[in-house]
């Protein structure tokens, strides 16, 4: 049949003209609501089967396997000299970050753009050196140290923690089992049984004599250096520079970065999630072998015991596994590789998913017990705010928030694209890698799991989310979509090195070498500590004087006093300053603080994107500077300053504190 058409025969021109014509149909939605994703998403999946259907331009319908493929040859061979020296370009890249780290305090613009050249790099010696040059072990070893010193440097350049959830984790639960010996802080918590990120934290802090210090080098080591399950998984799937391409993905992704850096449970989760994928694909490639069934299973079980939506993620790829050794196979069960593999990745599954349900239905959560308050959540949700386009920047909860004045200008509107064209590039490469991989192994056991595991977290993040329904807090399911999406975007780009013009082919890995580590390690997710863009993105991070001032004001503050501040500076009184609700998000109206015993003003809150409460009936729409004279008005007390906090109370309650 012609290519032009939908064909039954070239099932993959027919998937690759549906991509196309349905992302040209979906920017529609972009009329109906502004997020921007709704025009990046359709604008990368139509470009990936654009680039596909150009692949197939006077090429027969062969289905060759790309795990039997000859070495390709790159479009552009860097000269020698030049492809010799790149190494030490990098690790003086990395030894130039660790020293500006340090002496700055802080990461700035320069320091991301070194960040981003030492992944334009890594990413030129495994896009554009040839096969006799490149020294895949040298290549790995640079994408590992770079993901190590990215996250430590930062880390260790921060006060305190980046993030809010781990100063929970790391002062309160790991904190209190070293000090108590016993599991005591974890009474009537969720992690009560799933303790095994402070387990591995508390060991860490024994043996180096700190928390923090127990937490960066045990979790925070683990986090990037498990990018080796990353190639050890693309090895065998492809030629080792294409397994790099995936490795160096993974490792340059905000939003894996994210949780190098924001460390807790769901960043070990990350790392067990890469061992099962490890062990799925083995698997299924032919390596039945009794460790890696052990493997597997060890991997989806410590998932369990860690975090909760990574538990349900591993199920969810688990029993796209299972389904697909179990259909692929059919009735030709018997003593093969293929027939150990499907029982034993379907055993696997089974334990994990009865481990689960016992753990969850035992959990304490919310008064009750975890697996019960979920489902009574997620039905809520779907009966009550489930809706299309029901969008979360759109919610009640959005639109009840107030800050500074609105930036207007050529810098905030084209902002959210320029932090999206490195998952726009993934997405798009991994698109190629998916109808490639489908036409090439077809309904395999192997290609059916990678395939429907990433369409379903696809789903599970963007579509559902598209529908409002957030309750599986679908924000933590996207590092571990784009680690699927790397897998595929390398086989994507390998198939486009052997099928497209060699012009064109240079286009996009140039495209790909600089635009993707560049864009991605300023994207607001990989910059939490100091967002490369302050004026547009919170920092989650705290300076020494505010910490400070959450010590000092929960020690000596009334019991029962209600304290009201910004976002996200409420979070650290909540988790590291013991108040629990009686912190708050400051209600604001325009005579001043409302519903609150003690207001909290700090400098960065006249220079960030902090957000406030609106008052109850107040017409109060933004905040004008001053705006500490809106959060501690000059008729209030103040009762604690020091560099860069203020607290105030009402007149009515003066007092010292």
């Amino acid at each position: 049949m012609s290519h032009s058409g939908l064909s039954l025969d070239r099932i993959d021109v027919s998937l690759a003209t549906l991509l196309v014509v349905g992302s040209v149909l979906a920017l529609g939605l972009r009329l109906l609501a502004t997020q921007v994703f709704l025009l990046v998403i359709p604008l990368a999946v139509g470009a990936g089967g654009g680039l596909y259907l150009l692949t197939q331009r006077g090429r027969a319908p062969d289905a060759d396997s790309w795990r039997g493929a000859t070495p390709t040859r790159t479009p552009l061979s860097l000269p020698g000299m030049v492809a010799g020296f790149l190494p030490a370009v990098t690790l003086a890249g990395l030894a130039g970050l660790v020293l500006a780290t340090n002496a700055v305090g802080t990461r700035t613009g320069p320091i991301y753009l070194l960040v981003g050249s030492i992944g334009v790099a890594i990413l030129a010696q495994i896009l554009f050196v040839d096969d006799r040059r490149i020294a895949p072990g040298l290549v790995l070893a640079q994408i590992l140290v770079a993901a190590v010193v990215i996250r430590l440097s930062a880390l260790y350049a921060t006060p305190g923690f980046v993030g809010i959830d781990i100063w929970s984790h790391a002062t309160v639960y790991v904190d209190g089992i070293v000090a108590s010996g016993s599991f005591v802080p974890l009474e009537g918590d969720k992690y009560l049984l799933a303790p095994l990120y402070h387990v591995v934290g508390a060991v860490g802090t024994l043996l180096v004599g700190g928390v923090r210090d127990g937490i960066y080098l045990t979790i925070g080591l683990v986090v990037p250096l498990s990018v080796l399950f990353v190639y050890a998984t693309g090895r065998i799937l492809l030629p080792a520079r294409w397994a790099l391409l995936a490795s160096a993905f993974v490792a340059f992704s905000d939003q894996v970065i994210r949780w190098g850096m924001h460390l807790i449970p769901t960043s070990l989760g990350l790392v067990f999630f890469l061992a099962v994928l490890y062990a799925l694909t083995r698997l299924f490639a032919g390596g039945a072998d009794r460790w890696v069934v052990g493997l597997l299973g060890v991997a989806s079980l410590a998932v369990v015991f860690t975090h909760q939506v990574s538990t349900v993620i591993t199920l969810v790829v688990l029993a796209i596994a299972a389904a697909a050794g179990v259909v692929t196979t059919g009735t030709r069960f018997g003593t093969g590789v293929g027939t150990r593999a499907t029982l034993s990745v379907t055993g696997v599954f089974v334990v994990t998913l009865g481990a689960t349900l016992l753990s969850w239905s035992q959990t304490p959560f919310a008064g009750g017990r975890f697996l019960w308050s979920e489902l009574a959540v997620l039905r809520e949700v779907v009966a009550e705010n489930a809706g299309f386009l029901n969008l979360a920047s759109e919610s009640p909860e959005a639109a009840e928030s107030i800050g500074g004045p609105v930036t207007e200008g050529l810098v905030p509107a084209v902002l959210p694209y320029v932090e999206l064209v490195g998952f726009a590039l993934l997405l798009g490469a991994a698109v190629v890698g998916g109808i490639y991989m489908l036409r090439s192994e077809g309904a395999s056991a192997l290609s059916t799991t990678h395939l429907v595991a990433a369409a379903a977290l696809f789903v599970l993040v963007f579509g559902l989310s598209l529908f409002g329904v957030r309750a599986l807090l679908p924000g933590r399911w996207i590092a571990f979509l784009h680690v699927s999406l790397a897998l595929l975007g390398a086989i994507g780009l390998f198939h486009l090195a052997r099928t497209l013009p060699p012009r064109l082919t240079l286009a996009v890995f140039v495209l790909v070498a600089v635009g993707y580590p560049t864009t991605m390690v300023v994207a607001e997710k990989a910059t939490l500590d100091a967002p490369a863009f302050d004026d547009q993105h919170k920092r989650f991070s705290f300076t020494e004087s505010e910490i400070a001032a959450v010590e000092t004001v929960s020690a000596t503050a009334p019991a029962d006093e209600q304290l009201g501040t910004d976002h996200p500076y409420v979070s650290l009184f909540r988790r590291a300053g013991g108040y629990g609700y009686d912190a708050s998000i400051l209600r604001l109206g325009t005579d001043g603080p409302t519903e609150t015993d003690a207001a909290v003003y700090r400098q960065y809150q006249s220079t960030g994107p902090i957000s406030f409460h609106r008052a109850s009936e107040s017409p109060l729409t933004e905040l004008t500077p001053p705006v500490a004279a809106s959060v501690c008005p000059s008729s209030y007390n103040s009762v604690y300053a020091n560099d860069d906090v203020v607290v105030c109370t009402p007149p009515a309650a003066g007092g010292d504190a």
